[in-house]
């Protein structure tokens, strides 16, 4: 029962991660102008000049956090970077949506439009599952052991999640 949950949540965070991700570096530039309304609401407007770079370094974390989970590389670091950024997010969603500062998270671009309570429900329910494989992360075994093949895939897959932000 443990491996099965352990497979379910390390595959459902792996792929939104990365849908996440694409979905956003399809258009990084709206991404930044969310960003920008955080900052502003935040009152660390300082970093608006940063808005893209930080948009950019966001979609290519994302895919390359959600990649590397579901390849099974890195478990630790790979899971710990997961928690504390579900944990930066839901500490986010929920100020905004306690306080509507911000009426839409942006967390899916404008693919998928959540209010600020639907994504902290989602980044509670993400939390949970982060939290589980943080608990268990021990039993997420890389699909490939060789660390040389590892390193190959993890240049890989950043030039694929660079490569999707291309069109800039």
């Amino acid at each position: 029962m443990q491996q099965v949950a352990l497979k379910f949540s390390r595959w459902f965070v792996g792929v939104l991660f990365i849908f996440s991700g694409l979905i956003k570096a399809n258009d990084p530039l709206g991404f930044a102008y969310k960003l920008q309304e955080y900052f502003d609401v935040f009152y660390i407007s300082f970093l608006n000049n940063w808005s893209t770079g930080v948009a950019i370094f966001l979609c290519a974390l994302e895919i390359v956090l959600g990649a590397l989970l579901l390849l099974g590389f890195w478990r630790n670091w790979v899971v710990k970077a997961l928690l504390a950024l579900i944990v930066f997010f839901t500490l986010l969603t929920f100020v905004s949506a306690a306080f509507k500062v911000v009426t839409s998270c942006g967390c899916f671009g404008d693919a998928i439009p959540l209010t600020p309570w639907q994504s902290f429900a989602k980044d509670l329910v993400l939390l949970a599952l982060i939290v589980y494989l943080f608990i268990y992360r021990k039993g997420i075994n890389p699909i490939i052991t060789n660390v040389l093949w590892q390193k190959r895939y993890l240049v890989l897959v950043v030039t694929f999640s660079l490569l999707s932000l291309i069109h800039i």
